[in-house]
């Protein structure tokens, strides 16, 4: 897997995504991580895209005053659309039909079982000490 990380501490962003990776079983071609200081359209602190249709996938992440843990839940939210492109053919039920973002099973998925990623990955690091 490729990746490349902008606006971020590019060794532990790294790490930390090779374990999102290994938890949620995805392993993309390549993956861009940029974090910006520039606030997202609505609100959003993070968005995912495929580019063209393949196992690429482009991540960006709102950074301006959070802290570590609340940027690492963004990816982590990212990441499990990133599972849903690759397993469950996100684009295509995008593409099909766009309920409103309250309705969004893939919204819901990812709110649920974001932090759980971030929590296992401190543990693991509690546990390497």
């Amino acid at each position: 897997m490729k990746k490349e990380i902008f606006n971020l501490d590019e060794t532990l962003t790294e790490n930390y995504l090779e374990f999102c990776c290994d938890e949620l079983s995805v392993y993309p071609d390549f993956i861009t991580i940029e974090a910006t200081d520039t606030p997202l359209k609505d609100g959003a602190l993070g968005l995912c895209y495929e580019v063209e249709f393949k196992d690429e996938y482009y991540i960006i992440v709102y950074k301006g005053d959070r802290n570590i843990t609340e940027i690492f839940d963004t990816i982590s939210h990212e990441m499990i659309h990133v599972k849903q492109f690759m397993t469950q053919g996100l684009s295509q039920k995008i593409r099909e039909h766009m309920p409103i973002y309250g309705e969004r099973w893939w919204e819901k998925e990812a709110k649920k079982n974001s932090f759980a990623l971030v929590q296992k990955y401190v543990d693991n690091l509690y546990d390497m000490v």
